[in-house]
């Protein structure tokens, strides 16, 4: 799958892989009274609070199948 402009992602909290044009990061969106904004996924922080921005996304692929024990 190619990137994506960000205005077309899913808003429905799942997480999808974000670019700001300098780095990529798995992210969600998350809505609290009335307010949206990206969370980074891996760190925990808000885009919002981090300065960090999507421009673009993807979907994340799919888990590898393969269960090693």
């Amino acid at each position: 799958m190619d990137w994506q402009a960000i205005e077309t992602a899913p808003k429905d909290g799942a997480h999808i892989l974000g670019w700001d044009g300098l780095e990529m990061t798995t992210v969600r969106w998350i809505t609290f009274r009335d307010r949206g904004w990206w969370e980074l996924v891996s760190s925990g922080s808000y885009a919002e609070e981090s300065s960090w921005e999507p421009t673009h996304w993807m979907p994340l692929p799919e888990p590898p199948t393969d269960r090693r024990t």
